[in-house]
Order: structure tokens, then sequence, then C-alpha cells
């Protein structure tokens, strides 16, 4: 507990850095993050603790102790006419957002947690301040399925998708696609689509190892976000569990369209669809699902 208490000690002031980042130093603020220390779980659980009980000062070192992160997910989302300075600000505003709704009580990895709330703080900058067409956040956050599906399609296929095959994959109304392509110009779906457009799930398929070489920040949001998917997913029955891990490309296997599914499972598309919803439902029940299940759609 005493090592505990002199790791917690050690963490700087967040003033510091909010100054650094408002004169746009942003070489300067990289370096200065860069040499902030990770939490261990206990000092993390620790500061968790007193933060959901009011302690500000905990609440600042939990803010400046995962820092780091709000860059690596913000350097995702840069050329979109945002300076980075200004998307890491936004981020922060998330990380903020996410150190004051956290209960430490549902025994989930802060960053697992923050990660949704960081993305959804720039993600809603980029709608404001860029040239997107102003649309609500949960539109916007369709939107951009939409364009990360159709520009993967388009790589592996070398044409676009129709409605009807972006719908079957995302699970979407055809509609509804439509109206929201329509909405929006092929530059604003661009625009909500992170430069490395694989975003976390294509380092779903590397090893630790792999992916601490590549990245080792996104390393610790990987394996925080792994292992609390997994504990959401090991609470579905067995062929709901399939199912949702074959959608979404989770644990090794390669994501498939309801029909894809549906011939190895030797079911109909619509059932397969079914259970698919009933599957999401169940994980959007569960009180530590809130900030999962997002990334499960």
């Amino acid at each position: 507990m005493n090592a505990v208490r002199e790791e917690i000690s050690k963490t700087p002031d967040l003033k510091k850095f909010e100054n650094i980042l408002r004169r746009n130093s942003i070489s300067v603020y990289l370096k200065e993050i860069d040499q902030i220390p990770l939490l261990s779980r206990d000092a993390e659980v620790e500061l968790a603790k007193r933060a959901y009980e009011g302690d500000r000062n905990a609440k600042e070192k939990m803010i400046i102790s995962n820092l780091r992160f709000v860059i690596s997910i913000a350097k995702k989302y840069q050329g979109k006419n945002i300076p980075l300075a200004d998307l890491i600000s936004e981020g922060n505003i998330g990380l903020i957002t996410a150190v004051d709704k956290f209960d430490y009580r549902r025994e989930v990895h802060f960053i697992s947690y923050a990660v949704w709330w960081i993305k959804q703080a720039i993600m809603k900058a980029i709608s404001e301040k860029s040239r997107m067409v102003r649309l609500p956040m949960n539109r916007a956050n369709e939107l951009m399925k939409i364009g990360k599906f159709i520009e993967n399609y388009s790589k592996e296929n070398g044409k676009r998708p129709d409605h009807e095959e972006i719908a079957d994959k995302l699970s979407m109304n055809k509609d509804e696609i439509k109206k929201l392509i329509d909405l929006s110009s092929n530059s604003s779906l661009e625009e909500m689509i992170p430069e490395d457009s694989s975003g976390f799930n294509e380092t779903m398929f590397l090893s630790d190892g792999e992916e601490k070489e590549r990245n080792p920040d996104n390393a610790v949001i990987l394996s925080s976000l792994k292992e609390s998917i997994q504990n959401l997913l090991n609470k579905l029955g067995e062929r709901e569990r399939e199912i949702i891990e074959y959608r979404f490309g989770l644990n090794g296997k390669e994501p498939q369209s309801l029909s894809k599914i549906g011939e190895k499972m030797k079911l109909t598309k619509e059932r397969i669809r079914q259970l698919e919803k009933i599957a999401i439902d169940q994980i959007k029940g569960y009180e530590e699902s809130s900030h999962l299940y997002a990334y499960l759609n």
C-alpha cells in the first residue's frame, strides 16, 4: 500500500499540460506526456475509488496518467481540417468526462471505459467544426460506420457496395442508409473515417507482441478492451456468442455477413439477425456494458 501511495504522489500537475497544449506547443506536449509512467492496476483502483468519492486530486491524477491514450486516439483522426492539438484537447474533454462518470465497483479497467468517451468527444468536434452536414451524434456514428465499410469494401472488391450490401453487413435498414448517404457528400463520409481507418478493430487480430511493438499505448487499450469484451461474451449462450464473434470479427474470426453465418450454422439469414439482436440486447442489459457495446456496433 505504501508503494501505491508513493506512486500516486509522484503524478505531476494537470495545469502544466493544459498550458503547454494551449500554447499549441504540440512537440513539447508529446515529449512531456511520454514521460508520465503508466499507473499500476493497484494504483488505478485506489485513485478510481477516491475519485468516485469526490476527491478532486485523485480525479486530476487519473486524468494526467491517461493523457497518453488520448494522443494515440487523436492521431487516428488527423487530416480532418482540425489541428492535432485541437483533437487532443477535445479528446481530453472526453477523458475528463470518463473520470467523472467512472464507477470503480464495476471492476472494469478504466481505459476500456474511457476510450468510448474520448472517441465520442473527438468525433463530435469533427462533426461540429468540419464542413460536415450537422447530424445528431448517433447519426454521425452510423455515418462513420457506413464510411468505414464503404472504404474497406472498395479496397477489397474494386467497387463501392450497394445499399443492400451495406445494410446486410451493418444490420441497418436499407432506406436509412440511403437517407444518411444522401444527407452527406462523399467528403463528409471521408472526414468521419479515421486516417487509420482500421481503428482498433484491425488490431484485434494482432498478437500482443505485434501490437506492443507497433504501438505500446494502443496495446494497453486493446488488452483492456479485449478482456472487458470477452467477459461480456462469456455471459452469452454458446450460439449467440459465436454469432457475435463472427459478425464483428472477434477472437480471431473473420467478420461474416448474416447470410454466411446462416450457412455455417444452418439457419436462415433472418434467424441469425434475430439472434444477433437478442445477443446485443442482452449485452446492453449488463451494467458494465454501457461503454462497451458501442465497440460491437
